[in-house]
């Protein structure tokens, strides 16, 4: 009987110090995501700096000219969560062959749940940096942009 409750024990805290290490895990690729999506909007914006005062110099509305870039973000940002869900899968079960002992293994079910989630924090991510550097956007000079020198 005292043996059964310390391997309960152990189990437990096994578990709870895992479920630190995930929720570290998790807010790490959510960070990473989010630097990533910044750094490819702003490298895009600065890119089009002289495509976008032009756009805006014949007239175009704000939000046309900030669809036009940000299209592309969302698109690259689709591609990434479906690319995500293969290489997500083998990366899972790595780490449960790995985490696995001799007389402990865990579960290899993944919920729908879960995948549902990924998608609407990574949307929620997206959309986060849309608005960020939309105002990026909204600074661009128009007369100093078209004066720069490539």
């Amino acid at each position: 009987i005292s043996l059964t409750a310390t391997v309960m024990k152990t189990l437990d805290d096994t578990m709870n110090s895992l479920n630190y290490v995930v929720i570290i895990l998790i807010v790490s690729a959510g960070l990473l995501a989010f630097v990533v999506l910044y750094n490819l909007s702003n490298v895009n914006i600065s890119e089009r700096i002289r495509e976008l005062a032009t756009i805006k110099v014949l007239g175009f509305y704000e939000r046309e000219v900030s669809s036009y870039i940000f299209r592309e973000i969302n698109i690259l940002a689709v591609l990434g969560m479906i690319c995500g869900l293969p290489l997500g899968l083998a990366l899972h079960r790595f780490v449960i062959k790995t985490a696995e002992v001799g007389g402990m293994m865990f579960g290899r079910n993944i919920y729908l749940l879960s995948y549902v989630l990924s998608f609407v924090i990574m949307g929620i991510f997206t959309f986060l940096v849309n608005l960020i550097m939309r105002r990026s956007i909204r600074k661009i000079d128009m007369v100093e942009s078209m004066k720069a020198n490539d």
